[in-house]
């Protein structure tokens, strides 16, 4: 089945609102390249299928870090550093940067993953005015612990992409990551220009 004929086929059996009232009222995207015949049933099903995989995916994560006594971001954020150091130092901007996450958040749950003893803050190899953050054995080995269940629930969550699925999302979404950065500005704009319209 071809990609196009997969869209179809979700929206056959997903959409019932493309035959019901899609051409009675405004589409929600204005891009010819998200609409099909002018209506937006196809991108809704969409968005409304990411949203629902959203859910799992975060519902999966917090399950994960809970197994080691985690936040779902903790989790995240141990494992970051731990992958980061790979390539070398890794500071909070590093990680902030890596997650999309703000230096000020990064910055809050690492103190916390300090003082559980999983993370040390140390001076940088690079520039001795800078914090190097490292895991240390106490966090590599609940990592350690935590892998095989990982790679178990990553499987079964990913287990709908193969390789080529895989390389072409890891291609989509630094645009999609900036393109949500864009629409959160956007939106934060127009609340902000609705508030002045009402005085408030």
């Amino acid at each position: 089945m071809t990609d196009r004929n997969q869209a179809d086929h979700v929206l056959e059996h997903a959409s019932p609102i493309r035959a019901k009232g899609a051409g009675r009222r405004q589409p929600t995207v204005n891009r010819e390249a998200l609409l099909r015949d002018g209506h937006d049933a196809a991108f809704r099903s969409f968005v409304h299928g990411l949203l629902a995989f959203t859910e799992r995916l975060e519902a999966t994560r917090s399950g994960l870090g809970e197994l080691v006594g985690l936040t779902g971001p903790q989790y995240t954020i141990l494992i970051s550093i731990a992958h980061l150091e790979e390539a070398g130092d890794v500071s909070v901007s590093t990680v902030a940067d890596h997650l999309h996450y703000s230096g000020a958040f990064v910055t809050l749950e690492v103190g916390r993953l300090v003082k559980k003893g999983l993370v040390s803050k140390c001076p940088s190899t690079r520039d001795r005015r800078r914090v190097r953050l490292t895991v240390t054995e106490a966090g590599r080995a609940l990592l350690a612990e935590l892998a095989p269940t990982q790679a178990r629930v990553n499987d079964t969550l990913f287990s709908a992409l193969d390789a080529r699925d895989l390389d072409r999302i890891l291609a989509l979404l630094p645009g999609l990551i900036e393109g949500g950065d864009a629409a959160t500005a956007q939106v934060s704009y127009e609340i902000a220009a609705a508030a002045r319209g009402t005085g408030t």
